[in-house]
């Protein structure tokens, strides 16, 4: 990020004081998973941080609502995907921005000879397969699944951060996987890795 924790922090403690500390030690734990989580689901930096953001000053102003600080990790992530949630319904309502400056730099960059390394650009192709799959998924499906398998919550706190039961969240997170296998098995075939 941009800022350092302790300065997004600063600018959320202008907004509402708390007489302790307790939201900023809770906060300052979870910190890099919440914006691993943003940066999957908003797939660009500007806006996960955006969402980190403004998911953190909606955590900071209603941090009276949590009752047990152990739940903290679910309760953050449950802010995090509704802000996420928001802001894709938001993006859909507004019109596209469209940017036409060209970046220099980037274009200088783009006409220099790559170094070629085959393993590299092995790693890149699938790691980019891999992205695009999980991109393809219905949001849904994509935030039950990087909860569990990258984030490691359990159902239980997937049911708590996406709003269902215990056997939804086992449903979604066998449909999600069951979609990349198959997106992914096209892919490895297609290229002769399988």
């Amino acid at each position: 990020m941009n800022l350092s924790s302790k300065a997004r922090l600063y600018q959320i403690n202008t907004a509402k004081r708390l007489p302790d500390n307790r939201f900023e030690e809770i906060f300052l734990h979870h910190l890099d998973t919440l914006f691993r989580m943003s940066l999957r689901l908003a797939r660009n930096r500007a806006d996960a941080e955006d969402i980190l953001q403004e998911a953190l000053l909606k955590a900071y102003t209603h941090f009276d609502q949590l009752k047990d600080p152990s739940k903290a990790r679910p309760w953050l992530f449950q802010i995090l995907v509704n802000t996420f949630r928001n802001a894709i319904s938001k993006r859909r309502r507004e019109p596209p921005i469209i940017d036409v400056d060209i970046n220099e730099d980037l274009v200088r960059s783009s006409l220099q000879t790559p170094s070629y390394d085959p393993l590299d650009v092995f790693d890149r192709l699938m790691e980019d397969e891999v992205d695009d799959a999980l991109n393809e998924l219905h949001p849904e499906f994509k935030v039950v699944i990087l909860l569990f398998d990258v984030e490691g919550l359990s159902y239980d706190e997937i049911a708590e951060v996406c709003q269902c039961s215990k056997g939804t969240v086992a449903s979604r997170l066998y449909r999600a996987r069951e979609i990349l296998r198959v997106k992914l098995e096209v892919y490895a075939r297609k290229h002769g890795y399988v």
